[in-house]
């Protein structure tokens, strides 16, 4: 069996946990907030040094969002340090496959607020990689869920939803996300191994465009 570091960063209630062999499995959880920077590398540290002696991680996988960028960012970037380090890939993977509802393999729906009033809807088969993001208005939103006959959660602590539908806050967390991994399809295992890691976005990001000419000209 193969060792794995996992690092779940994209919500404050963070967490790293370290498969050995597919046999010991050490947990660390921690606040994260908006200092995963600082607060991401003692636990981090730690679990490295419970390697035994000469023992390398396989695989590093990292939970990909929706959620903090920039907790999904560190990490990735943590992750690809420790992988030259260990010879081995780093694998993004969703963290809406890495909650006690979803992680043992359960079709169900994640829903939350995605900001400038519009809410969203993910779809996660059962066994798969969730789908698309569904972005839409409030009355569109509470249309939806309820047409859905899938069990829904949420990652945020509230969440406004019509009466009569329950949506319980889930949080993943890093030991889910090995449980997730090891439950999805050979092929897709090896698809994501090829793919490389980012954070989970509800929408396109959006770049700006750099102003014609050069900056000092520009000042005439």
């Amino acid at each position: 069996m193969p060792t794995i570091l996992s690092i779940e960063t994209s919500v404050p209630q963070a967490s790293i946990a370290l498969s050995i062999d597919g046999q010991d499995m050490l947990c660390r959880h921690f606040e994260s907030h908006r200092q995963q920077n600082q607060l991401l590398f003692p636990p981090l540290v730690e679990l490295l040094d419970a390697l035994p002696e000469g023992c390398q991680c396989d695989y590093i996988l990292v939970g990909t969002g929706p959620g903090s960028y920039s907790g999904s960012r560190i990490a990735i970037a943590a992750a690809q340090g420790i992988a030259i380090a260990h010879g081995c890939p780093v694998i993004g993977l969703s963290s809406l496959l890495a909650t006690p509802l979803t992680a043992n393999g359960e079709a169900a729906t994640a829903v939350g607020d995605a900001r400038r009033g519009s809410f969203f809807t993910i779809d996660i088969p059962a066994n798969s990689m969730p789908g698309e993001p569904k972005l839409m208005d409030q009355e569109s939103f509470y249309q939806a869920l309820a047409e859905t006959n899938n069990p829904l959660f949420t990652f945020e602590e509230s969440l406004d939803l019509p009466d009569g539908v329950a949506a319980p806050t889930t949080l993943p967390t890093a030991d889910l996300l090995i449980t997730a991994w090891n439950r999805l399809p050979s092929e897709e295992r090896e698809r994501l191994i090829k793919t490389p890691p980012s954070p989970a976005y509800l929408r396109a990001p959006f770049i700006t465009k750099a102003k014609p000419g050069h900056p000092l000209l520009r000042r005439k």
